[in-house]
């Protein structure tokens, strides 16, 4: 076994890298996510604005058979950087997982960060026995929260987004406006949504682990948008306006990959502290389901994660009919 560089300029290298990624996650996934070779390529070569990334392979017989990705924030939180490791399943157990992670720490202590970061995925009932987590705690890491997979089957049950979309409007008055958009808010939302965005790390519980507010731009949102569309993504965001003031009081995302005909990702949601208590997390989210309705309806179902200690989000998932599949722990180890 050797450990080398993930050279992402390397289409043959990228290809049977996407292999060992696949299988790695159907066998590690509840609800595998599907996604074209062009897709995993695309996703892999992207660097997010203020963000930076190093990549190694573990190679058995002259192929890859595991590969670990290192992100490295370069604008807010330079104390953290997060990681991502998969190993081919018919190479388990013959050390490539440990060899990576030790890659991993390796390139978290020469960047000098303080705590690195992952997440271990495992089906509910095994957060305390998951082969997986039992490998991360033998490594010296601990689980610093967890984080609950859902899964909404569609189309919606009407009758109950009819009930909760009324007390969504009632509760929120005269005092905003929603307006939902496809591949991106328009320029004069797109600061409100960006500065939503940035706290969303900060405002939803992490554990014991505290973050700063992240940082990305207008100029960054653009990128972000471009890199979708680019991935054949396609982004539906409904925001709601106080109308008094013009704030964007708060927002949500759906994503729909193109590797997946079914699945959509629910991404960020977040009601700022000042306009909590109107429901407007609840009619954000029934205006995005109701535009993916129309603009996909053969997509049968939405993919969601939720902190087990944000009541608020859970409870609005519960209610438009999430059922949990399985649970996310984050791990994390200090130097």
């Amino acid at each position: 076994m050797d450990i080398i560089p993930l050279d992402r300029d390397d289409d043959v290298m990228l290809k049977e890298i996407f292999g060992v990624a696949c299988r790695s996650e159907a066998v590690s996934r509840v609800q595998p996510i599907q996604r074209t070779e062009e897709e995993f390529l695309k996703m892999v070569r992207f660097d997010f604005p203020g963000e930076r990334e190093e990549g190694a392979v573990a190679m058995v017989d002259g192929s890859p058979a595991g590969w670990a990705r290192v992100f490295f924030p370069e604008r807010d939180n330079l104390d953290k950087c997060w990681t991502q490791l998969e190993v081919d399943p018919q190479h388990r157990g013959e050390g490539l997982g440990s060899a990576l992670v030790t890659w991993t720490e390796e390139r978290a202590r020469a960047a000098k960060r303080d705590m690195l970061l992952t997440e271990v995925f495992v089906p509910v009932g095994a957060r305390e026995s998951h082969a997986d987590r039992e490998f991360a705690l033998r490594r010296g890491y601990a689980v610093s929260s967890v984080e609950i997979v859902r899964s909404l089957p569609l189309p919606v049950d009407r009758d109950a987004v009819a009930r909760h979309q009324e007390r969504a409007s009632e509760a929120m008055g005269d005092a905003y406006e929603l307006s939902v958009h496809v591949n991106g808010v328009p320029h004069e939302l797109r600061q409100g949504v960006c500065d939503a965005s940035n706290r969303l790390i900060l405002d939803a519980p992490t554990g014991d682990v505290e973050f700063e507010p992240e940082s990305m731009t207008v100029e960054d949102y653009q990128v972000m948008l471009d890199q979708q569309r680019d991935a054949g993504r396609t982004i539906i965001t409904t925001v709601a306006l106080h109308r008094e003031t013009g704030a964007v009081a708060a927002y949500t995302d759906l994503v729909m990959p193109s590797g997946d005909p079914h699945i959509v990702f629910q991404w960020g949601t977040l009601v700022l502290p000042e306009h909590r208590g109107h429901r407007l997390g609840m009619a954000v989210k029934i205006a995005n389901l109701e535009e993916l309705t129309r603009l996909a309806p053969e997509r049968r179902t939405v993919q969601t994660m939720n902190d087990e200690q944000n009541p608020w989000m859970v409870e609005i998932n519960k209610d438009l009919g999430f059922e949990i599949i399985e649970e996310a722990l984050t791990m994390k180890t200090a130097f």
